[in-house]
């Protein structure tokens, strides 16, 4: 690098490596990955609206001012002035400057049996929940329901019934490799394209929308449909 020294250092928010940017190369400006800002919101958050703005405004090419403007309105319209984010501001909603050690940590224990609960009342639910059936692809729409929380199956259903809103254009055949086109039937200028191969096994989709939500697309589960995949089908097959 001809001796100089970076002026942006672009890391995934580890504590160490702020530590030792900001001693090596102290006139560096830290900033956080859009990557695993986008795959931190898409963890966290279930909301597909507030995915879709939280998206444009990691990776639109926004001036300060048109970016405040956009994220003040988005604010405003999804209506989270009020809202509280992170676990940081849910403690502190148990804890008082004024507390002793003794009630502090007796207060730090209630939550972590409270956040603890929550999980395994989820966990219960998602487990021991069976919906009903709407989709018409009941093998998969219920294979679906026991491997996705119940908040999250509600968007994966989505997408299930989603199936019945595209138009099949063809198949193709590269080696081992089915290439499936579809578009909606209302658009039909918009072509999607899926891989499949049963050999590795692997589906793909071009709409991305596995890589942006962690949820199979419409499309792929269009292709699931078409080969009979059914209950056979396994998350790790989807790219």
């Amino acid at each position: 690098m001809s001796n100089k020294k970076p002026s942006v250092v672009v890391t995934d928010g580890d504590k160490a490596m702020r530590v030792a940017i900001a001693e090596v190369l102290p006139s560096a400006k830290y900033r956080l990955h859009g990557w695993h800002l986008k795959k931190n919101c898409i963890q966290r958050v279930k909301e597909p609206e507030f995915r879709k703005v939280f998206k444009k405004a990691v990776y639109a090419n926004f001036d300060i001012e048109e970016f405040e403007e956009y994220w003040k309105t988005a604010v405003e319209s999804l209506e989270l002035m009020n809202n509280s984010w992170g676990i940081n501001a849910f403690i502190k909603g148990f804890l008082k400057s004024i507390n002793s050690i003794l009630k502090l940590v007796h207060n730090l224990d209630w939550v972590v049996k409270y956040c603890h609960n929550n999980e395994v009342t989820t966990q219960f639910f998602s487990s021991y929940y069976t919906p009903v059936l709407t989709t018409g692809l009941d093998l998969i729409e219920l294979f679906a329901s026991k491997i996705y929380t119940i908040a999250v199956f509600k968007e994966v259903r989505k997408q299930i019934n989603g199936v019945e809103t595209l138009l099949f254009l063809g198949k193709d055949s590269i080696s081992t490799t089915t290439v499936y086109n579809f578009s909606k039937i209302r658009n039909r200028c918009r072509v999607r394209k899926v891989l499949y191969n049963p050999s590795e096994p692997k589906i793909e989709c071009d709409c991305q929308m596995w890589n942006n939500e962690s949820i199979p697309c419409c499309h792929i589960f269009c292709v699931m449909k078409h080969e009979g995949l059914d209950e056979r089908f396994d998350t790790e097959e989807v790219v």
